[in-house]
């Protein structure tokens, strides 16, 4: 009796868990949805820019020597015509005294070939003295002003190399690190004549490239239109901020690059705030489009098989269907849909969970609907 008493208990808990199972097992899958939205969406592209100075200029040793004296800090802010450096002037010095002793002597010579000219001319006038030495008295007397003013062009020579002893800012801006330190050999010829750089930051131009097909696109744009379209530029820097100043297209190349089949485009943007320097890499971001009523789902809800694009549908009644679906644009995470959505299906967000078609789900409307313009 005892055993046909344990045998019936442990019947019905078999049962029991077996009957628990299957509606455990019949409970539906939570997963979220998100709604597509109809907004008129704008079309971007993006290009890699790098950033220059307004004007970027090298500040090169116009004589050779050593540097006696440098008079300002690396990274600070100058004015055009600040002293940069001092490099040793005795050499030059000496030289503008020796020309200026061979002017000096040009011109006693000078005094004495007039003096000269002024006696014998009269003597001239009453044929005291031959044509031939009236001649060479005038010739003389030229020979002796033409070499005080050669001399003089060589004392002004001189004199522009002594000053170049003193290197002055070329232009106002931020100097750049240090090549030469006090105590070394400079020139104007070779590695050693680059002193520094100084760049102009209150604007900046930002370099980068477009394809050949692109720039037959907007010159046909421009060709049909009989204006070139103005575009408007923003930058989005390195760490993915948005720079709050826009920019605009300065110049084109001439030319296709041969080697890589682009074309370099230049643009300006205000710089007030200093955050931006030369050298840094951004990404050029232009609009060229703007999609009406468009309809955009995100990239992780859109599954790619074979070239071929579908969405999983939440029916009415809480299934899994699959909609073939024709992309467009990708613009801030997200897929535009030019074909296969009406806008008004619920999209399932799968993420990892493998689900067949016909699979009844919970759906959860997403927090955050991805979908939405920004």
């Amino acid at each position: 009796m005892l055993k046909k008493l344990v045998v019936a208990v442990t019947l019905i808990v078999f049962f029991s868990c077996k009957s628990s199972d299957k509606e455990v097992e019949k409970k539906p899958v939570q997963i979220q949805f998100v709604t597509p939205t109809k907004s008129n969406l704008p079309v971007f592209d993006e290009y890699v820019g790098q950033t220059f100075g307004k004007s970027d200029v090298q500040i090169t040793s116009r004589v050779e020597g050593v540097v006696l004296k440098v008079h300002y800090k690396e990274g600070d802010p100058v004015r055009k015509d600040q002293l940069l450096y001092t490099i040793d002037p005795i050499e030059y010095q000496a030289k503008v005294d020796q020309a200026n002793g061979e002017l000096e002597r040009a011109k006693s010579e000078l005094v004495n070939a007039e003096e000269d000219l002024k006696r014998i001319k009269p003597l001239a006038d009453i044929n005291a003295v031959s044509k031939r030495d009236l001649d060479e008295a005038v010739a003389k007397a030229n020979a002796a002003r033409a070499k005080v003013k050669a001399q003089e062009a060589v004392k002004a020579g001189q004199q522009i190399s002594l000053s170049y002893c003193n290197v002055l800012a070329p232009i106002s801006g931020v100097i750049g690190i240090n090549n030469a330190l006090e105590g070394d050999y400079v020139s104007p010829i070779g590695a050693n004549s680059i002193l520094n750089t100084i760049s102009d930051v209150s604007m900046i131009r930002v370099h980068f490239t477009i394809t050949e097909n692109e720039y037959l696109k907007f010159a046909g744009e421009k060709a049909a239109n009989g204006e070139a379209r103005k575009f408007k530029l923003s930058l989005i820097l390195s760490n993915g901020t948005v720079y709050p100043y826009f920019g605009a297209i300065n110049f084109k190349d001439r030319r296709i690059d041969p080697t890589t089949g682009s074309m370099t485009i230049e643009a300006l943007f205000e710089n007030p705030d200093k955050l931006l320097i030369p050298g840094q890499y951004v990404r050029v971001r232009i609009q060229t489009n703007e999609i009406e009523n468009a309809i955009t789902v995100p990239q992780h809800a859109v599954r790619e098989i074979q070239g071929v694009f579908q969405v999983f549908i939440i029916d009415d009644k809480n299934k899994l269907q699959v909609r073939i679906v024709k992309t467009g644009e990708k613009t801030e995470g997200n897929w535009v849909i030019t074909d296969g959505l009406k806008g008004t299906e619920r999209i399932a967000l799968l993420g990892n969970n493998f689900l067949t078609i016909n699979t009844v789900v919970d759906p959860i409307q997403a927090k955050t609907d991805s979908t939405s313009v920004k």
